[in-house]
């Protein structure tokens, strides 16, 4: 019977996930969806706690990792321990066919009483949920450093035993939506096969089998989720975005009878939309499509305002675009950029759904 941890697995029995991710053209978000530790009545003598912690490392924060602490609890020996929550590990992240992800979930035993008073005003204070929210990357760092520190004072305070790690390591390009497990055992125990394993409407981690049993087991779900389009909201305090929306409000709101002005303004307008697409390529954690469809919006509403009062030969041939256009839109014709407009608001409307059906807020 073995002994340490698996290797993770899709789950093939779970209900079917509403979004499957699209390679360079949808959103991934990674939550630890459960997870349990499980102590046999002759581990470790003096042992008082357990830790819950997760640290994840990323092609899109190749620098750094950040660090998050789920959960402080009391060991019980011979029953299973389990987290009994759903926590975002992640913020919503670009489906990139080169892009990876590792997820390390640490089970910590601490043995020592002197830590216990600590531990106690930790809970009182819910400090380890205000600890295991997932905020955005800037906020990520600054938590990260603040879990570490929390982590060393507790380790200082009292002896500490790492359980085990249970890793999973994720190519983007392979990744799917739904449920991942990996589980593993500290004692000599019976490991169910994956075909064993389902998860039920309710989200729980089942076995089939009356003869195997997740009792005596530590384990981890991770579920993925998957969206479209993110919700311009989350473009706010990007310095393209705020340039784009800076210089087509300014064309938006002034009124414009002289022909010569007019050019003037399309001159800006198409200086500004270089600038924005030289920053915005910078940004590794947004779809270069969805950045492309956020300008082609803001273009069709600078078109209303200043392509009526243009000739036909200002524009080219039939509907064509000017050739600086189609350069930064992708797009040839007026009819083409109204399709990619119409396409990104019906995506930000599935979006939407997704979300509710995630139970998730698009702020």
């Amino acid at each position: 019977m073995p002994t340490g941890a698996s290797q993770p697995f899709y789950l093939q029995d779970q209900p079917s996930p509403p979004f499957q991710l699209e390679l360079e053209n949808s959103y991934f978000l990674v939550k630890l969806h459960d997870a349990q530790a499980f102590f046999p009545a002759n581990f470790l003598k003096n042992a008082d706690s357990v830790i819950f912690s997760s640290s994840i490392t990323s092609s899109f924060q190749p620098n750094s990792s950040t660090q998050s602490l789920h959960k402080i609890s009391t060991i019980q020996r011979n029953t299973p321990c389990r987290l009994g929550l759903s926590t975002n590990l992640t913020e919503w992240l670009p489906a990139g066919s080169g892009a990876s992800l590792q997820i390390n979930i640490k089970y910590t035993v601490l043995q020592g009483k002197p830590i216990q008073k600590f531990i106690d005003h930790m809970q009182q204070a819910d400090l380890v949920a205000k600890l295991s929210l997932r905020p955005d990357w800037a906020v990520a760092v600054k938590v990260t450093n603040i879990v570490g520190k929390l982590l060393s004072f507790l380790a200082q305070e009292g002896n500490q035993q790492d359980l085990f790690s249970l890793v999973m390591d994720f190519n983007v390009a392979d990744l799917k939506t739904g449920y991942h497990v990996v589980y593993g055992s500290h004692s000599d125990e019976v490991w169910p096969s994956p075909q064993f394993l389902r998860i039920d409407a309710n989200g729980r981690l089942m076995e089939r089998s009356s003869e195997i049993s997740l009792s005596r087991l530590s384990y981890a779900v991770i579920q993925v989720l998957g969206l479209k389009r993110l919700h311009q909201d989350k473009f706010r305090d990007e310095p393209w975005w705020q340039l784009l929306q800076t210089v087509k409000q300014n064309i938006l709101d002034t009124d414009s009878t002289d022909e010569r002005e007019r050019r003037q303004l399309l001159g800006e307008w198409l200086f500004a939309l270089k600038q924005v697409r030289t920053i915005a390529n910078k940004q590794p954690n947004f779809l270069s499509s969805e950045i492309k469809e956020i300008i082609a919006t803001a273009q069709g509403e600078v078109d209303q305002k200043l392509r009526p009062q243009f000739t036909a030969e200002s524009f080219g041939a039939e509907d064509e675009l000017p050739y600086e256009l189609q350069d930064i839109l992708g797009v040839e014709t007026e009819q083409d950029l109204q399709n990619l407009v119409r396409d990104y608001q019906d995506a930000l409307e599935v979006s939407q759904r997704l979300l509710e059906q995630y139970h998730l807020s698009g702020d």
